[in-house]
């Protein structure tokens, strides 16, 4: 009995713990300098959103014909929410949003919200629920389109008009490869 009591306890207690580090996380993401990609990045092409927008398969397919940041996020590059400091002069950058509820309930749906919210450095959104977080979430969304949108090399894709958008983004990629189109991921319903 006294064990598992200690047990849980310190299952909770590690609980809390975690959840308090991630929240200081959060705001020192908020409050950072926006990371730097030097001019020897290995990467050409970058993709940025907030989650929840077929990221990942984007940059799954992109990475055939392009040098891209790591799909699962491993150089922080995925869900920047800041522009980012770039020496690299021809390093382009598509960024993807979309519709802010579509996008909250797919996070939810996943269960990634908690951490999406972290890497975007919403602390307001970590912390808080319901319709309250809701309303922090779309000013922090709001936050990072402003910060992408109409800068120098991006192109700025809404989820929605991706499929629609296919000849203009493979101009932008400056991508010759006819099979681009023909091959290009289809979109799910």
């Amino acid at each position: 009995m006294k064990k598992n009591f200690f047990s849980n306890f310190a299952k909770y207690f590690r609980l809390k713990l975690r959840f308090i580090k991630k929240f200081f996380i959060c705001v020192i993401i908020n409050y950072s300098s926006p990371k730097s990609i030097s001019k020897d990045s290995n990467i050409d092409l970058l993709i940025v959103s907030p989650g929840g927008v077929a990221t990942t398969t984007l940059i799954n397919y992109l990475k055939l014909y392009k040098k891209v940041n790591d799909e699962n996020d491993r150089d922080g590059y995925k869900h920047l929410n800041k522009f980012p400091f770039i020496s690299k002069a021809d390093l382009k950058i598509l960024y993807i949003y979309g519709n802010y509820e579509k996008i909250y309930n797919s996070l939810k749906r996943r269960n990634i919200f908690q951490s999406q919210m972290v890497k975007l450095g919403c602390p307001l959104c970590y912390l808080l629920r319901g319709a309250v977080e809701k309303f922090f979430f779309k000013i922090c969304i709001d936050k990072q389109i402003t910060e992408f949108k109409e800068k120098k090399n991006v192109y700025a894709l809404e989820f929605e008009n991706i499929w629609e958008n296919k000849e203009e983004l493979k101009k932008f990629l400056e991508i010759e490869n006819n099979d681009f189109i023909k091959n290009f991921p289809p979109k799910n319903k």
